[in-house]
């Protein structure tokens, strides 16, 4: 609860929907009391938090408004009391408040708390009620009176054994329980035996007494003979405890009686921590505590009591006189002036004569207030009890205050508040209810029906559409469910809800909020909840609500469904290159060009990321072909971003409801089968899901799965290819091949493992693999290069020139001998940040070689960012040279532009001699391909250098 302090300066007084509440609680904050307020129509006019906790009450329900039977009842439905007793209950309650007296009276909740409840009448009609938790009391004086019965029980069935000897230390008698006591024969002890006799078969039963026969024999001796009384703690032969107390008869003889105390042993070491406990707890009370004799001397007090009235712990020794403790707390100054110590125990006095237990009021001389009540004991003596109740003295001067405050408060509040009587006609409204609706004062006023009100309103126009008789049909028939809540749509757009709340003696409370701005913003909030921030497309949430709808539609009205998946080709390097603000643009044009390509009722959805999905309805799987055609080709083509032209695409994978399936899942999985196909076949491209493409991707997971172990197996190698020059027909050096032999597989074929291995990142680990061994392999060789085919996903990673420096450091091969390969993807990726790693390896003396020109984007700025040394054409157009005339033209083309550049051009795939003429024709100035040899394994190269040479020789 909010509390505003009126009374502070620079406070200001709060205008808010709750100010009376707020102005109440400023008298109640910090009460360890319950107050509840009442007017004289037993209605709630202030409540505290402590009142609702004491109880267990909502503040929902028990609030200013809210009638005493109403607390009652739910108080009762809470557990308090009995339902069945709610009537008694509440007219004796009412009955004790109409007598006009305060009167206190306790309640024992079902959870087994003890509340004090004391009902006050107020000057100005109502009464209050102020609760406090006792349980702590109650509990102490159940626990006092537990001891007291456990100490009668004790004494009431305690048993003795007694024997009696006479002067000549012979026994007299001896009782039952003495003989059962210790397990004795009555043959053997019985009048006339010896003492001695008596302690010898004692001891022969197992009974010990703590010491040697001889010296407990003795020890008894010798009181006999000293008469000297005497109590003895033994052991019986079961392990019990017995005490015996001998005392001396004036004939010369004496007698013992024998006491099991095992119990009372066991019982006084429980007492003792019951004392500790029960001090524990007087310790601890909030109130200050003093039990008196019947003489008014002080028996027993805790700290509370001694800083009430300043007194030390000598200064309040049992035994102390009630008179002295007065006189000596007023010597130190803890009185006000107002009173004087006859005058306290006069009172004091007077109280527990007439066993009056109300409370006494003592304001002290640091102006707290102190409520003492003296209750008389029954047998004798009393208990007085010492109450801070500073705060709650400081919250009934102020109710006065809160009442003047209220008429002002009510005509202040935020919502608007009409009271209706039964007939539905106006009790009492405020000023806030007339704003909200524009209605005049003079018409809207104690007496007017609530039909009157609502053709008013209607007539001013503020409920669209709508007639007073039917507005008001409406009410009453919504009236007859009981309590409840109502939206009322203005016409000015306003949103008001109106909450009914019945009254005791009938007739309704309405209050009025406008909660416009609230339905606004659950709107909005609803809304982002199922859409994308940036694209304001639906999300993946609301995209697989849609997904549902339509595949439940499919399965009862017939038709097809497709779902297209589509992922951005190469988005990274625009978020890389250009920054983040330029990809959120690039993602929010291909979600426009999306919106604008599909149907009415198709939806478009943002997945996260880079990753869109469309639910298309129709002719299927012809229309999610044409659709993702068209698609392709417009984002294929994006605008520029930040003046700089960008190279992005997109993969769309299909999958078509019936045909694969009803299941979301499923659908979705088949989907992502269909779009990993078509990013596999070079991105750019649409996929339709086959069934096939589950045991492929199950597939392709166990060959990554044992890729994972092939590198620390050993199941890589190399082969290493021989690279020619056409003029002079000379070995320039090897092409270094990589190659896995699995150990069930046998060999696998890098088209399938190195795609995997570039994207679960273990090409990186693999191409350094592959570097180091090749340097070392070639640093045996005679004066030719080796070359390394290095992939797009080394460059991102970090440390490849740091790498290549430590390989050809570790096979001493010169920088000048090695040339790395690189294909048009690696530039694209991040042509900047690529082409700066590739002028630190030219640094080094390394060559650079750009492979499979032609193939990919083919941007001829890349060769004029970066010199490369060599261009090498890729097999496919050499492969076609006879059949296409496409091909020709191409390796024309970049034979003469490497001519142009004074770059080397190699084909590659060279496999005839028709193949060989021809791109020599072409200008090409280097050849690789089975024509001059297949790969061969490095312990191979040594012959094949020598094949060659001889080749060369004889040509």
């Amino acid at each position: 609860m909010m509390s505003t302090r009126d009374n502070e300066p620079g406070v200001r007084r709060e205008q808010g929907p709750d100010a009376l509440v707020v102005l109440s609680q400023l008298a109640l904050d910090h009460m360890e009391q319950g107050v509840c307020v009442y007017d004289a129509d037993n209605r709630i006019v202030l409540v505290n938090q402590r009142y609702l906790t004491l109880f267990d009450m909502s503040a929902d329900i028990v609030r200013v408004g809210t009638s005493y039977r109403e607390v009652l009842k739910h108080s009762a439905r809470r557990g308090n009391f009995p339902q069945d007793e709610l009537d008694a209950l509440y007219s004796a309650r009412i009955a004790e408040i109409a007598a006009g007296k305060p009167f206190r009276t306790e309640q024992r909740l079902a959870n087994g708390l003890v509340m004090s409840l004391e009902l006050k009448p107020l000057p100005g009609g109502g009464w209050m009620t102020i609760c406090d938790d006792v349980s702590r009391l109650a509990r102490l004086e159940a626990e006092l009176s537990l001891q007291t019965e456990r100490s009668q029980h004790a004494l009431a069935n305690m048993s003795h054994g007694l024997i009696m000897y006479d002067v000549d230390s012979r026994v007299v008698l001896c009782n039952e329980r003495f003989l059962k006591l210790y397990d004795l024969d009555p043959e053997i002890v019985k009048p006339g035996v010896p003492h001695c006799a008596v302690i010898e078969h004692w001891m022969s039963r197992g009974n010990l007494p703590g010491m040697s026969n001889d010296e407990f024999y003795e020890s008894r001796i010798e009181d006999v003979r000293r008469r000297k009384a005497k109590t003895l703690l033994v052991m019986r032969y079961d392990g019990r405890m017995v005490q015996a107390v001998s005392r001396f008869l004036p004939d010369g003889g004496w007698v013992t009686v024998h006491e099991d105390v095992t119990e009372r042993l066991q019982y006084e070491e429980t007492l003792r921590q019951q004392n500790f406990i029960l001090d524990a707890a007087l310790e601890n009370m909030a109130h200050g505590l003093a039990f008196y004799d019947s003489d008014m001397r002080l028996r027993v007090c805790n700290t509370t009591y001694r800083k009430f009235y300043r007194l030390s712990p000598e200064e309040t020794r049992p035994g102390t006189h009630l008179a002295e403790l007065i006189e000596r707390s007023m010597a130190k100054g803890a009185f006000s002036s107002e009173y004087s110590p006859q005058q306290l125990l006069e009172a004091a006095c007077t109280s527990i004569a007439k066993r009056d237990s109300s409370p006494m009021r003592r304001r002290m001389a640091n102006d707290a207030v102190v409520s003492v009540r003296y209750c008389a004991l029954a047998e004798g003596g009393f208990v007085a009890t010492y109450e801070d109740i500073t705060e709650r003295e400081h919250a009934v001067e102020e109710l006065s205050e809160q009442y003047r405050r209220f008429d002002a408060a009510l005509n202040n509040m935020s919502q608007g508040l009409c009271m209706l009587d039964s007939s539905l006609r106006v009790i009492v409204c405020n000023r806030r209810y007339l704003e909200m609706y524009g209605l005049s004062p003079e018409i809207v006023k104690p007496g007017v029906s609530m039909r009157e009100i609502m053709e008013y309103g209607c007539e001013l126009g503020i409920h669209p559409n709508m007639t007073g008789a039917r507005l008001y049909a409406d009410y009453v028939e919504r009236l007859r469910e009981g309590e409840h809540t109502l939206h009322r749509h203005l016409s000015d757009g306003r949103i008001i809800k109106l909450n009914h709340k019945r009254m005791e003696h009938g007739g309704w409370v309405v209050t009025y909020e406008d909660v416009t701005e609230r339905h606004k913003a659950q709107a909005r909030v609803a809304h982002m909840a199922q859409h994308d921030s940036l694209t304001d497309l639906p999300n993946r949430t609301l995209f697989r609500e849609k997904m549902d709808e339509g595949l439940n539609q499919v399965a009862i009205a017939g038709g097809a469904m497709a779902v297209l998946c589509f992922d951005l080709d190469n988005f990274k390097t625009v978020n890389d290159r250009l920054g983040h603000a330029a990809g959120d643009r690039l993602l929010r044009w291909v979600a426009a060009r999306l919106k604008e390509n599909v149907g009415e009722h198709d939806t478009v959805a943002r997945l996260g990321g880079d990753e869109f999905a469309i639910l298309q309805r129709g002719p299927q799987p012809q229309s999610a072909e044409e659709l993702a055609r068209r698609l392709v080709d417009i984002i294929g083509h994006p605008p520029p971003l930040e003046s700089q032209s960008i190279h992005v695409g997109v993969s769309v994978g299909i999958a078509i409801a019936p045909d694969h399936g009803l299941d979301a899942d499923e659908l979705m999985k088949c989907a992502d089968l269909a779009l990993y196909q078509a990013k596999a076949r070079g991105r750019g491209a649409y996929q339709l899901f086959e069934p096939e493409m589950e045991e492929e991707a199950r597939s392709r997971h166990a060959l990554e799965q044992d890729l994972v172990g092939a590198l620390e197996g050993c199941e890589f190698h190399l082969v290493f290819q021989p690279q020619m020059r056409l003029d002079s027909c000379e070995l320039t050096g090897f092409e270094a091949l990589l190659r896995w032999k699995h150990p069930s597989r046998r060999f696998v074929s890098p088209v399938q493992f190195i795609p995997i291995a570039e994207e679960n990142g273990l090409i990186v680990p693999i191409g350094e693999w592959v570097l180091r061994t090749a340097c070392a392999a070639a640093a045996s060789w005679p004066d030719v290069t080796v070359a390394v085919n290095l992939s797009p996903v080394q460059f991102r990673a970090r440390g490849l020139v740091a790498m290549v420096t430590s390989a050809l450091a570790e096979a001493g091969l010169p920088p000048q001998r090695l040339e790395l390969e690189v294909t048009e993807t690696a530039l694209l990726d991040d042509s900047e940040a690529t082409i700066g790693i590739l002028h630190q390896l030219r640094t080094l003396g390394v060559r650079v070689s750009l492979d499979d020109f032609g193939v990919g984007y083919s941007s001829l700025s890349y060769l004029r960012k970066f010199p490369f040394d060599r261009i090498k054409i890729d097999r496919s157009f050499v492969g076609t040279l006879g059949e296409s005339p496409e091909s020709v033209a191409i390796v024309r083309t970049i034979a003469s532009l490497g001519s142009v550049l004074g770059v080397e051009t190699t084909a590659e795939g060279v496999e005839t001699e028709e193949q060989l003429d021809f791109v020599r024709e072409c200008g090409c100035t280097a050849v690789q391909g089975y024509y001059f040899g297949k790969p061969c394994l490095a312990s191979e190269v040594g012959r094949t250098i020598e094949r060659l040479n001889m080749v060369r020789r004889v040509a």
